[in-house]
Protein backbone atom coordinates (compact mmCIF):
# COMPACT_ATOMS: atom_id res chain seq x y z
CA UNK A 1 0.00 0.00 0.00
CA UNK A 2 1.33 3.43 -0.84
CA UNK A 3 1.70 6.08 1.82
CA UNK A 4 -0.92 8.33 0.22
CA UNK A 5 -3.51 5.53 0.02
CA UNK A 6 -2.86 4.57 3.62
CA UNK A 7 -3.29 8.21 4.68
CA UNK A 8 -6.58 8.42 2.84
CA UNK A 9 -7.83 5.23 4.41
CA UNK A 10 -6.80 6.37 7.90
CA UNK A 11 -8.94 9.48 7.47
CA UNK A 12 -11.91 7.48 6.22
CA UNK A 13 -11.53 4.98 9.02
CA UNK A 14 -11.64 7.85 11.53
CA UNK A 15 -14.88 9.07 9.92
CA UNK A 16 -16.31 5.59 10.31
CA UNK A 17 -15.33 5.48 13.95
CA UNK A 18 -17.25 8.69 14.59
CA UNK A 19 -20.41 7.68 12.76
CA UNK A 20 -20.48 3.94 13.20
CA UNK A 21 -21.02 3.42 9.48
CA UNK A 22 -18.77 2.83 6.49
CA UNK A 23 -17.19 5.64 4.49
CA UNK A 24 -14.89 5.48 1.52
CA UNK A 25 -13.61 8.21 -0.70
CA UNK A 26 -16.65 10.45 -1.22
CA UNK A 27 -18.71 8.02 0.77
CA UNK A 28 -21.74 7.32 2.89
CA UNK A 29 -22.88 4.83 5.46
CA UNK A 30 -25.06 1.72 5.66
CA UNK A 31 -26.19 -0.44 2.76
CA UNK A 32 -29.60 -1.09 1.25
CA UNK A 33 -31.69 -4.14 0.62
CA UNK A 34 -30.32 -4.25 -2.91
CA UNK A 35 -27.43 -6.34 -1.63
CA UNK A 36 -26.86 -8.70 1.25
CA UNK A 37 -24.09 -6.58 2.74
CA UNK A 38 -22.45 -3.21 2.36
CA UNK A 39 -18.81 -2.43 1.58
CA UNK A 40 -17.14 -1.01 4.69
CA UNK A 41 -14.01 1.09 4.97
CA UNK A 42 -10.56 -0.39 4.78
CA UNK A 43 -8.74 0.39 7.98
CA UNK A 44 -5.24 1.82 8.27
CA UNK A 45 -3.71 -1.63 8.14
CA UNK A 46 -5.65 -2.64 5.06
CA UNK A 47 -8.17 -4.85 6.88
CA UNK A 48 -11.89 -4.76 6.31
CA UNK A 49 -14.40 -3.69 8.93
CA UNK A 50 -17.67 -5.53 9.62
CA UNK A 51 -20.39 -5.31 7.00
CA UNK A 52 -23.70 -3.70 7.86
CA UNK A 53 -27.15 -3.67 6.27
CA UNK A 54 -30.23 -1.46 6.39
CA UNK A 55 -33.71 -1.68 5.00
CA UNK A 56 -34.39 -0.25 1.54
CA UNK A 57 -35.65 3.35 1.90
CA UNK A 58 -39.09 3.61 0.29
CA UNK A 59 -40.85 6.66 1.71
CA UNK A 60 -40.50 8.89 -1.32
CA UNK A 61 -39.85 6.36 -4.06
CA UNK A 62 -41.92 6.01 -7.20
CA UNK A 63 -42.43 2.80 -9.13
CA UNK A 64 -39.10 1.75 -10.57
CA UNK A 65 -39.04 1.30 -14.35
CA UNK A 66 -37.37 -1.71 -15.92
CA UNK A 67 -33.64 -0.81 -15.90
CA UNK A 68 -31.46 -0.96 -18.98
CA UNK A 69 -28.45 -3.25 -19.09
CA UNK A 70 -25.32 -2.01 -17.34
CA UNK A 71 -22.12 -2.68 -19.29
CA UNK A 72 -18.48 -2.49 -18.25
CA UNK A 73 -16.55 0.03 -20.31
CA UNK A 74 -13.21 -0.51 -18.60
CA UNK A 75 -12.15 -2.74 -15.70
CA UNK A 76 -9.59 -1.15 -13.42
CA UNK A 77 -8.81 -4.06 -11.11
CA UNK A 78 -5.83 -4.41 -8.83
CA UNK A 79 -5.47 -2.26 -5.72
CA UNK A 80 -6.15 0.95 -7.65
CA UNK A 81 -9.75 2.12 -7.65
CA UNK A 82 -11.44 4.86 -9.72
CA UNK A 83 -13.37 7.62 -7.94
CA UNK A 84 -14.54 10.39 -10.30
CA UNK A 85 -15.00 11.18 -14.00
CA UNK A 86 -15.23 14.11 -16.43
CA UNK A 87 -15.74 14.52 -20.15
CA UNK A 88 -13.26 16.71 -21.99
CA UNK A 89 -14.12 19.19 -24.76
CA UNK A 90 -13.42 16.60 -27.49
CA UNK A 91 -15.57 13.89 -25.87
CA UNK A 92 -12.72 12.01 -24.19
CA UNK A 93 -13.60 10.53 -20.80
CA UNK A 94 -11.12 11.26 -17.98
CA UNK A 95 -11.19 9.36 -14.71
CA UNK A 96 -9.12 9.57 -11.56
CA UNK A 97 -7.60 6.66 -9.66
CA UNK A 98 -7.22 7.35 -5.96
CA UNK A 99 -3.60 6.19 -5.82
CA UNK A 100 -2.70 9.20 -7.98
CA UNK A 101 -3.44 8.74 -11.66
CA UNK A 102 -5.64 10.45 -14.22
CA UNK A 103 -6.45 8.30 -17.23
CA UNK A 104 -8.23 8.97 -20.52
CA UNK A 105 -10.61 6.93 -22.65
CA UNK A 106 -10.61 8.37 -26.19
CA UNK A 107 -13.95 9.64 -27.44
CA UNK A 108 -14.22 6.89 -30.04
CA UNK A 109 -13.83 4.25 -27.30
CA UNK A 110 -16.41 5.51 -24.80
CA UNK A 111 -19.02 3.30 -26.47
CA UNK A 112 -16.83 0.22 -26.18
CA UNK A 113 -17.11 -2.59 -23.65
CA UNK A 114 -14.57 -4.88 -22.04
CA UNK A 115 -11.60 -2.52 -22.12
CA UNK A 116 -8.65 -3.15 -19.80
CA UNK A 117 -6.82 -0.41 -17.94
CA UNK A 118 -3.96 -0.81 -20.40
CA UNK A 119 -6.34 0.25 -23.17
CA UNK A 120 -6.60 3.71 -21.58
CA UNK A 121 -3.97 6.44 -21.56
CA UNK A 122 -2.34 7.71 -18.38
CA UNK A 123 -2.23 11.50 -18.71
CA UNK A 124 -0.97 12.51 -15.27
CA UNK A 125 0.58 11.27 -12.04
CA UNK A 126 -0.32 13.09 -8.82
CA UNK A 127 -0.02 12.56 -5.06
CA UNK A 128 -3.64 11.26 -5.13
CA UNK A 129 -6.80 11.80 -7.17
CA UNK A 130 -10.38 12.27 -6.02
CA UNK A 131 -12.56 14.73 -7.98
CA UNK A 132 -11.79 15.24 -11.68
CA UNK A 133 -13.03 18.05 -13.93
CA UNK A 134 -12.16 19.17 -17.46
CA UNK A 135 -12.22 22.76 -18.75
CA UNK A 136 -13.13 23.88 -22.29
CA UNK A 137 -9.44 24.47 -23.08
CA UNK A 138 -8.60 20.86 -22.25
CA UNK A 139 -7.05 21.50 -18.84
CA UNK A 140 -7.93 18.79 -16.33
CA UNK A 141 -8.37 19.76 -12.68
CA UNK A 142 -7.99 17.20 -9.90
CA UNK A 143 -8.88 17.29 -6.21
CA UNK A 144 -6.05 15.83 -4.12
CA UNK A 145 -6.88 14.82 -0.53
CA UNK A 146 -3.57 13.79 1.02
CA UNK A 147 -4.10 15.44 4.43
CA UNK A 148 -0.85 17.41 4.05
CA UNK A 149 0.52 20.42 2.18
CA UNK A 150 -0.04 18.70 -1.16
CA UNK A 151 -3.81 18.62 -0.63
CA UNK A 152 -5.92 20.93 -2.77
CA UNK A 153 -6.56 21.33 -6.48
CA UNK A 154 -3.99 20.35 -9.09
CA UNK A 155 -4.09 21.25 -12.76
CA UNK A 156 -2.99 19.18 -15.75
CA UNK A 157 -2.68 21.32 -18.89
CA UNK A 158 -2.90 19.64 -22.30
CA UNK A 159 0.45 17.98 -22.97
CA UNK A 160 1.78 19.33 -19.66
CA UNK A 161 2.74 18.06 -16.22
CA UNK A 162 0.52 18.18 -13.15
CA UNK A 163 1.18 21.03 -10.70
CA UNK A 164 -0.61 22.23 -7.61
CA UNK A 165 -2.95 25.15 -8.33
CA UNK A 166 -4.07 25.88 -4.78
CA UNK A 167 -3.76 24.28 -1.35
CA UNK A 168 -6.96 23.26 0.44
CA UNK A 169 -6.97 21.53 3.80
CA UNK A 170 -9.50 19.02 5.10
CA UNK A 171 -10.82 16.74 2.35
CA UNK A 172 -11.08 18.54 -1.02
CA UNK A 173 -13.45 16.36 -2.95
CA UNK A 174 -15.48 17.21 -6.07
CA UNK A 175 -14.96 19.98 -8.65
CA UNK A 176 -17.31 21.84 -10.97
CA UNK A 177 -15.86 24.10 -13.66
CA UNK A 178 -17.89 27.32 -13.96
CA UNK A 179 -17.30 28.28 -17.58
CA UNK A 180 -19.24 31.55 -17.18
CA UNK A 181 -16.64 32.88 -14.75
CA UNK A 182 -13.61 30.69 -15.51
CA UNK A 183 -13.42 29.38 -11.99
CA UNK A 184 -13.78 26.13 -10.07
CA UNK A 185 -16.28 25.34 -7.35
CA UNK A 186 -14.70 22.79 -5.02
CA UNK A 187 -16.39 20.89 -2.20
CA UNK A 188 -14.50 20.18 1.02
CA UNK A 189 -16.11 17.28 2.85
CA UNK A 190 -14.58 17.39 6.30
CA UNK A 191 -15.80 20.91 7.16
CA UNK A 192 -18.75 21.16 4.77
CA UNK A 193 -17.61 24.11 2.64
CA UNK A 194 -17.65 24.99 -1.06
CA UNK A 195 -14.69 27.07 -2.29
CA UNK A 196 -14.38 29.18 -5.40
CA UNK A 197 -10.95 28.88 -7.01
CA UNK A 198 -9.88 31.02 -9.94
CA UNK A 199 -7.80 29.53 -12.74
CA UNK A 200 -5.02 31.71 -11.38
CA UNK A 201 -5.11 29.88 -8.03
CA UNK A 202 -6.96 32.40 -5.83
CA UNK A 203 -9.28 30.77 -3.31
CA UNK A 204 -12.32 32.14 -1.47
CA UNK A 205 -15.24 30.64 0.41
CA UNK A 206 -18.25 30.45 -1.91
CA UNK A 207 -20.73 28.65 0.35
CA UNK A 208 -20.60 27.89 4.07
CA UNK A 209 -23.95 26.50 5.17
CA UNK A 210 -24.61 24.44 8.30
CA UNK A 211 -26.50 21.86 6.25
CA UNK A 212 -23.30 21.00 4.36
CA UNK A 213 -21.45 19.95 7.51
CA UNK A 214 -22.16 16.74 9.41
CA UNK A 215 -20.43 14.66 12.06
CA UNK A 216 -19.42 12.34 9.26
CA UNK A 217 -18.89 13.16 5.56
CA UNK A 218 -20.48 16.44 4.46
CA UNK A 219 -20.41 18.38 1.18
CA UNK A 220 -19.51 15.98 -1.58
CA UNK A 221 -20.73 15.85 -5.21
CA UNK A 222 -21.43 19.09 -7.05
CA UNK A 223 -23.15 19.81 -10.36
CA UNK A 224 -25.06 22.51 -12.26
CA UNK A 225 -28.43 22.31 -14.00
CA UNK A 226 -29.52 23.88 -17.27
CA UNK A 227 -30.89 26.93 -15.43
CA UNK A 228 -27.52 27.65 -13.83
CA UNK A 229 -28.36 26.53 -10.29
CA UNK A 230 -25.68 24.63 -8.37
CA UNK A 231 -26.47 21.42 -6.49
CA UNK A 232 -24.36 20.03 -3.65
CA UNK A 233 -24.72 16.52 -2.22
CA UNK A 234 -24.31 15.79 1.48
CA UNK A 235 -23.33 12.19 1.98
CA UNK A 236 -24.49 11.42 5.50
CA UNK A 237 -26.93 13.66 7.34
CA UNK A 238 -28.62 12.78 10.67
CA UNK A 239 -31.07 9.90 10.88
CA UNK A 240 -29.44 8.03 8.02
CA UNK A 241 -30.38 10.48 5.30
CA UNK A 242 -28.61 12.15 2.43
CA UNK A 243 -29.18 15.69 1.19
CA UNK A 244 -29.21 17.72 -1.98
CA UNK A 245 -28.96 21.49 -1.62
CA UNK A 246 -29.88 23.75 -4.52
CA UNK A 247 -27.97 27.03 -4.68
CA UNK A 248 -28.91 29.83 -7.08
CA UNK A 249 -26.05 31.88 -8.48
CA UNK A 250 -26.33 35.66 -8.19
CA UNK A 251 -25.48 37.97 -11.09
CA UNK A 252 -22.08 38.69 -9.54
CA UNK A 253 -21.33 34.97 -9.17
CA UNK A 254 -21.97 34.82 -5.43
CA UNK A 255 -24.00 32.02 -3.89
CA UNK A 256 -27.66 32.83 -3.39
CA UNK A 257 -29.85 31.49 -0.61
CA UNK A 258 -29.63 27.67 -0.60
CA UNK A 259 -32.76 25.54 -0.39
CA UNK A 260 -33.25 21.86 0.35
CA UNK A 261 -33.93 20.12 -2.96
CA UNK A 262 -34.13 16.64 -1.43
CA UNK A 263 -33.46 14.94 1.88
CA UNK A 264 -34.13 11.36 2.86
CA UNK A 265 -33.01 7.79 3.15
CA UNK A 266 -33.36 7.20 -0.58
CA UNK A 267 -30.20 9.26 -1.16
CA UNK A 268 -28.29 8.23 1.95
CA UNK A 269 -24.67 7.92 0.85
CA UNK A 270 -25.04 10.62 -1.83
CA UNK A 271 -21.70 10.92 -3.60
CA UNK A 272 -21.19 12.12 -7.16
CA UNK A 273 -24.19 13.79 -8.83
CA UNK A 274 -25.19 14.99 -12.28
CA UNK A 275 -28.16 16.84 -13.80
CA UNK A 276 -30.38 16.25 -16.82
CA UNK A 277 -33.80 17.67 -17.77
CA UNK A 278 -34.44 19.03 -14.28
CA UNK A 279 -33.65 15.73 -12.53
CA UNK A 280 -30.62 15.05 -10.37
CA UNK A 281 -28.95 11.66 -10.59
CA UNK A 282 -27.20 10.51 -7.42
CA UNK A 283 -24.55 7.84 -6.88
CA UNK A 284 -25.77 6.47 -3.54
CA UNK A 285 -22.52 4.69 -2.88
CA UNK A 286 -23.17 2.56 0.20
CA UNK A 287 -26.55 1.52 -1.17
CA UNK A 288 -24.91 0.24 -4.34
CA UNK A 289 -27.32 2.11 -6.56
CA UNK A 290 -27.96 5.19 -8.68
CA UNK A 291 -31.06 7.20 -7.81
CA UNK A 292 -32.92 9.80 -9.85
CA UNK A 293 -34.50 12.69 -7.92
CA UNK A 294 -37.16 14.63 -9.80
CA UNK A 295 -38.05 18.28 -9.34
CA UNK A 296 -41.05 17.34 -7.16
CA UNK A 297 -38.87 15.27 -4.84
CA UNK A 298 -39.86 11.82 -6.09
CA UNK A 299 -37.11 9.21 -6.42
CA UNK A 300 -36.63 6.09 -8.46
CA UNK A 301 -33.76 3.67 -8.88
CA UNK A 302 -31.82 3.65 -12.14
CA UNK A 303 -29.36 0.82 -11.41
CA UNK A 304 -28.44 -1.36 -8.44
CA UNK A 305 -25.94 -3.84 -7.11
CA UNK A 306 -27.76 -6.53 -9.06
CA UNK A 307 -26.58 -4.70 -12.19
CA UNK A 308 -22.95 -4.78 -11.07
CA UNK A 309 -22.73 -1.54 -9.07
CA UNK A 310 -20.21 -1.76 -6.23
CA UNK A 311 -19.96 1.40 -4.12
CA UNK A 312 -20.65 3.77 -7.06
CA UNK A 313 -18.97 7.12 -6.45
CA UNK A 314 -19.84 9.17 -9.53
CA UNK A 315 -22.37 9.46 -12.35
CA UNK A 316 -22.10 11.42 -15.59
CA UNK A 317 -24.07 11.63 -18.82
CA UNK A 318 -22.06 11.35 -22.01
CA UNK A 319 -22.14 14.03 -24.72
CA UNK A 320 -23.26 11.68 -27.50
CA UNK A 321 -26.47 9.75 -28.37
CA UNK A 322 -28.73 12.55 -27.18
CA UNK A 323 -27.27 12.45 -23.68
CA UNK A 324 -28.83 9.08 -22.88
CA UNK A 325 -25.66 7.17 -21.92
CA UNK A 326 -25.05 7.35 -18.17
CA UNK A 327 -21.53 6.51 -17.03
CA UNK A 328 -21.06 5.15 -13.50
CA UNK A 329 -17.83 4.94 -11.53
CA UNK A 330 -17.50 1.78 -9.42
CA UNK A 331 -15.32 2.85 -6.48
CA UNK A 332 -15.46 -0.71 -5.04
CA UNK A 333 -13.34 0.15 -2.01
CA UNK A 334 -13.72 -3.26 -0.37
CA UNK A 335 -13.36 -5.32 -3.54
CA UNK A 336 -10.90 -3.48 -5.81
CA UNK A 337 -11.25 -6.18 -8.44
CA UNK A 338 -14.71 -4.70 -9.10
CA UNK A 339 -13.35 -1.20 -9.73
CA UNK A 340 -14.63 -0.11 -13.13
CA UNK A 341 -16.23 2.50 -15.34
CA UNK A 342 -19.73 1.31 -16.25
CA UNK A 343 -22.32 2.52 -18.72
CA UNK A 344 -26.09 2.22 -19.01
CA UNK A 345 -28.81 3.91 -21.04
CA UNK A 346 -31.40 6.25 -19.53
CA UNK A 347 -33.84 7.20 -22.31
CA UNK A 348 -35.34 10.68 -22.27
Amino acid sequence: MTRRLATRRRFLASCSAITGVGLAGCTGGDGSAETDSTPTPTDADGGAGPATTTDEPTATETDTPEPAAVETVVSVGGDRVPENMAFGPEGDLYFGITAGEVRRIPADQTGATGLALEDTEQVATLPAAIGVEAAPDGTVYVAVATQDERAGVWEVPPDGEATQLVEIGGFPNDIHYDADRERLLVTESRNGVVYAVTTGGERSTWLDDDRLATESFGANGITRDADGDIYVAVTRAPEETGRLLRVPVESDGAAGEPSMFSEGGAIFGADGITSRDGDIYVAANSQNRVVRVTADGATDTVATGDDGLVFPSDVLFGPGDGGESLFICNFANQSPEDGAILRTSVPR
